[in-house]
This record gives structure tokens, C-alpha cells and sequence, in this order.
């Protein structure tokens, strides 16, 4: 299990514990960063368990070193996350704890973590952008498709990519800046709710990849970017002063990036973000 939160809040004891009771010995080995301080109590000293808070490791690669796949031994089936950071988490497992490219690393923490001073490289850009855009647009067996094609030519790299999984991604990539498009207008409309608190609040489910272009721009104008959509809040900050865990409603997600679901418009959140932005001078 690689870059694979806890569930959230009520979430853990209802769905984590049981999953965990259900694989049983079965478990190698569990990397992530997504800080549970519930559930990670709960399993710690558990060598099976390698968890590190986001604040140090600001994406998953970094932890998937040969040591600990050596020690993982023998898997049948690597889980991970659909995103940039969880793919290239996999494809180290898969090639030993090595990364495909030098820069590998860098390009999930750049990806994973923006804003705190990580650069992204031309190809990680292109795997990032097209990835992003098969969330948003391909249907569930298209995407899967795609990102098995995407494990296995990175696993065989140096060996150059197949022309038309790189054409694919090339178009993927060019949909996607149309895709993220409407971010700079919808961030135009952003208000400040809270001292260091932009938010903004639009009637329905933005999708994945508009809504992380979207605090992306708040975060780059704040302390605290908050997108709220209807009954769902998610606050993000490029700030590593700012715990957003610390905003116990936030139920979910890491010391950076945070969501729930809300029954007040997410005032409540707001108020505790702004005292948290305050807090961080």
C-alpha cells in the first residue's frame, strides 16, 4: 500500500480498521503521508507501517528506498494512490526501491506538494498534466488502462516510452490546460472570509482537477486557499507553519491539504482557519 490515506474521521473505525482485521498477515508493508493521528496511533510500532507526516516527506517516492522494499519482501499486488505522487510510489516498488529517472523524487514532491520551493521537470510535467486530465475526462476502464500502460512503461524505463502511449499523453496533456481553464475566473471571484482565508464557493462538485488548479491559485495569493462546493469544504496552504490538522472539523487529509463535509456553509472552519493563518504570524 503505497501513498493510501486512513479513511477519515468516523471513516477509520468504520472502514480502515476492518479493512486492516480483513488483510491480516497478508499486509507487507503500508507507506504514506497522510497524517492520521487517530489511526497511526493506533498501529505504531507496527513494522509493517512506514508513516511519515507530509510536513517531512512532502511526497511519497522519497520513503520507497530499497531498504524498505527489501524488507517488505515478496509482494503479490502493490495498491496506490491514481495520482502522480502514488504512481511513481509504485513504480519505485516495482524497480526496488529505484527511481525510473534521477528526478523522479523531485517531480512527485513538485507535483504533491507546490509552492514549497520543489521543481518539476518537462517529462514530470507531461506525466502530471496527463494524468490530471484523465481523471477529469476518460471513463473508469480508459483511465485504468491508461495509468497500467503508464506503470509498466515507467518501470521498463530507460527503455523509451511507446510512440503512442507518449502521443496519448501529449493530447491528454493539451486537453488539460483547457480543463483547468475556468480556475483563473472562478479564483477571480474569491473573497476573504477570513483574515488569510480566500475562499471560494460554487453550487456543486468542481471535479479533482479543476479544484486543485483552483487552490493552487488561492494558495498562491493567501495563507489558506478554501474551495467550498455545496455540502464540501477543502482547504489547501503552501504555508508549512499552518497545521491545517489543527482544524479538528477538517476531518481528512494532510497537514496541508484537508476536507469534510459541512451543514453551516463551512463558517465554523473558516473562523478556525483564520486563527490558524493569525497563529502563523
Amino acid at each position: 500500500m503505497v501513498d493510501l490515506a486512513f479513511a477519515g474521521g468516523d471513516n477509520f473505525e468504520r472502514v480502515t480498521l476492518p479493512f486492516l482485521e480483513a488483510l491480516g498477515d497478508r499486509l507487507a508493508i503500508w507507506i504514506d503521508h497522510h497524517e492520521h493521528p487517530v489511526g497511526w496511533a493506533r498501529v505504531r510500532g507496527d513494522p509493517r507501517f512506514l508513516l511519515v507526516p507530509n510536513r517531512e516527506a512532502h511526497a511519497c517516492p522519497e520513503l520507497v528506498t530499497p531498504e524498505v522494499v527489501k524488507r517488505a519482501g515478496l509482494v503479490d499486488v502493490v495498491v496506490a494512490h491514481a495520482d502522480l505522487d502514488g504512481l511513481l510510489s509504485a513504480v519505485k516498488f516495482l524497480r526496488g526501491g529505484h527511481s525510473p529517472w534521477p528526478e523522479a523524487d523531485e517531480d512527485a514532491r513538485a507535483s504533491d506538494s507546490p509552492g514549497r520551493g520543489h521543481a518539476i521537470t518537462e517529462f514530470g510535467r507531461l506525466l502530471q498534466d496527463s494524468l490530471g486530465e484523465a481523471q477529469a475526462s476518460l471513463r473508469t476502464k480508459q483511465r485504468e488502462t491508461l495509468r497500467q500502460d503508464l506503470l509498466s512503461a515507467l518501470v521498463a524505463l530507460p527503455k523509451p516510452l511507446p510512440a503512442a502511449l507518449r502521443a496519448r499523453m501529449v493530447q491528454l496533456a493539451n486537453d488539460h490546460a483547457k480543463t483547468v481553464a475556468p480556475a483563473r475566473e472562478l479564483a477571480a471571484q474569491a473573497r476573504e472570509e477570513a483574515k488569510g482565508v480566500l475562499v471560494v464557493r460554487v453550487p456543486k462538485d468542481l471535479g479533482r482537477t479543476l479544484k486543485k488548479e483552483l487552490l493552487f491559485l488561492l494558495e498562491e495569493r493567501a495563507k489558506v486557499g478554501v474551495v467550498v462546493e455545496g455540502k464540501a469544504i477543502t482547504a489547501a496552504t503552501f504555508q508549512e507553519s499552518i497545521d491545517l490538522s489543527r482544524c479538528e472539523a477538517l476531518s481528512a487529509g494532510r497537514s496541508d491539504y484537508r476536507f469534510a463535509q459541512i451543514d453551516d456553509d463551512g463558517r465554523e472552519i473558516i473562523a478556525r482557519l483564520g486563527r490558524l493563518a493569525a497563529e502563523a504570524g
